[in-house]
């Protein structure tokens, strides 16, 4: 999408925060990413105010950080990790994955994932900011667009507070730029050897025995005093002492707290930015096109060389005799639903018919053939009789084949287009059962339908909890091909099906793969 040179103003109204807290140019050369500090992160929590800036600038900087957030989607469900849970040795991995991902991929904002690179340090984070703002402009109308947005900027939060040493880390804490400062207070030695014996226990539980590394530990470690309710994953884990209504935190775990608060304030100024959109919209039409952009590029992609799906990587020639077989060997969960309500009840509703039949044409059944399967179920093995299903059902087949309308040949749906899609109704079957299905229904199919034993179960319940579909979807994958730690994330159900059947065909590549 081209712009031309029209410049604009983003003036404060438009902004996403309700702090009254302005961000004028000028102070941004005092926030350098090369300062002794190190305190080169922004928190987000000053909105840019008349700063202008041209539409074709608007663009490229939020495509840039939306190819950021996309690429560590993609590499957490590639690694089925997350960086709250990934071991030391995995975020290591993550690290040099999205490095190599980005690469030659980032202009403006190319010093978030490479802190090493410099530039004019001002106008680096004057950008950064700015791109922040623009996503949280774009993802803010629905519920699932803003969760999105949040899961992952707290992802990337998280990556760039990890790369600082620990003593960046206590600078940034300090830094006066941010209103952080106020929600913590840094335990003197006094309260230190006061509580020294409770401090000691939570480092034990930490997995810590040894007395003397105990001892060292404890000496060297700073800790902060925080309200609870700041660090509940902490207090869920037990890894903290609590005492009077306060945590207290060590310097090793001050990122729990750090991001709790980032999302508390991220979370209500993008509640409150939803609200408002109906008046953004009006501000100016070429904005809006952008901010649309912007959405669609979420659920298809941006075009990182992360493995996705490809229309012309079929070879084998499928027939709709096959189809019960493939959908046991090789659909993903959410095809393999529809195809056995396919099967049970000879028919589908208007959304779960759009989702399979595309997903059939992806993996290379022809027209004919889809024709043929479609004809049994509903005719042969149902109760509708011919004439209704070529006045009814005929012409959609063939439109998605390209056949009529615009002889367009539309494309399957990628997993975050069904996920975002209307959730199913009754007697409906379409949809990301990680995402629609209630826990209770999904442990139940999956347990007793599927037959997936309980550790797999309990996985993937935990990852659709968090909220983690694709990273369920690939522990799906992984359990029913008997293959651990798959290099590849899921996020597509026909490169699913690919993958799968390069697998069972033995023609992967894939060398990060280990049987169980």
């Amino acid at each position: 999408m081209e712009y031309r040179s029209t410049r604009f103003s983003l003036p404060s109204s438009a902004s996403p925060s309700v702090k009254k807290s302005t961000l004028n140019p000028s102070n941004f050369t005092s926030l350098s990413i090369n300062s002794p500090s190190g305190s080169y992160i922004p928190y987000y929590d000053t909105y840019p105010e008349n700063l202008t800036i041209s539409l074709e600038l608007f663009q490229t900087l939020a495509i840039e950080r939306l190819k950021i957030l996309k690429t560590i989607e993609q590499v957490l469900a590639r690694l089925n990790t997350t960086l709250s849970t990934a071991p030391t040795n995995k975020k290591d991995e993550i690290e040099k994955l999205l490095r190599k991902e980005l690469k030659d991929k980032l202009n403006h904002l190319k010093f978030i994932i490479f802190p090493s690179f410099t530039g004019t340090s001002s106008i680096d984070l004057q950008n950064d900011i700015i791109s922040h703002y623009i996503l949280r402009l774009a993802f803010c109308p629905s519920e699932e667009e803003r969760r999105w947005f949040i899961t992952h900027e707290l992802e990337l939060f998280r990556y760039r507070f990890q790369v600082l040493t620990k003593s960046e880390q206590l600078d940034y804490l300090n830094d006066s730029s941010s209103n952080i400062k106020q929600f913590y207070e840094l335990v003197s030695e006094e309260e230190k050897r006061q509580y020294k014996d409770s401090l000691i226990s939570s480092i034990v539980m930490k997995g810590l025995i040894n007395p003397s590394t105990i001892a060292k530990s404890f000496e060297t470690t700073s800790y902060f005093r925080v309200r609870f309710q700041h660090v509940p994953d902490l207090i869920r884990k037990r890894s903290c002492f609590l005492a009077h209504g306060y945590a207290y935190v060590s310097d090793n775990d001050i990122i729990s707290f750090v991001l709790q608060h980032f999302r508390m304030n991220i979370s209500y100024q993008m509640t409150c930015s939803s609200k408002k959109y109906e008046f953004i919209q009006q501000m100016d039409t070429r904005i809006e096109s952008i901010l649309k952009m912007l959405r669609k590029k979420r659920i298809h992609g941006t075009q990182t060389a992360m493995v996705a799906f490809n229309e012309n990587e079929q070879t084998e020639t499928i027939t709709f005799e096959m189809l019960n077989g493939l959908s046991k060997r090789s659909f993903p969960l959410c095809m393999r639903y529809l195809h056995d309500q396919m099967i049970q009840q000879h028919h589908l509703k208007h959304l779960g018919r759009l989702q399979y039949r595309l997903f059939l044409k992806g993996i290379g059944l022809s027209l004919d053939e889809c024709m043929k399967f479609f004809r049994q179920e509903f005719v042969t093995n149902g109760q509708m009789n011919p004439a209704q299903f070529e006045r009814e059902h005929v012409y959609n087949i063939r439109h998605a084949y390209g056949q009529e309308g615009k002889h367009t040949s539309y494309t399957p749906y990628s997993c975050m287009k069904i996920i975002q899609d209307p959730p199913p109704g009754v007697n409906e079957h379409h949809g990301c059962p990680y995402r629609h299905w209630d826990i209770p229904t999904l442990k139940q199919r999956l347990t007793t339908t599927y037959d997936i034993n309980e550790e797999t179960v309990n996985d993937i319940i935990d990852k659709a909890k968090q909220h983690h579909y694709q990273i369920a979807c690939q522990i799906y994958f992984e359990y029913q091909h008997k293959v651990k730690n798959y290099g590849v994330g899921i996020n597509h159900p026909n490169q699913y099906f690919n993958e799968s059947r390069k697998l069972l065909t033995g023609a992967t590549t894939n060398q990060n793969t280990s049987q169980i």
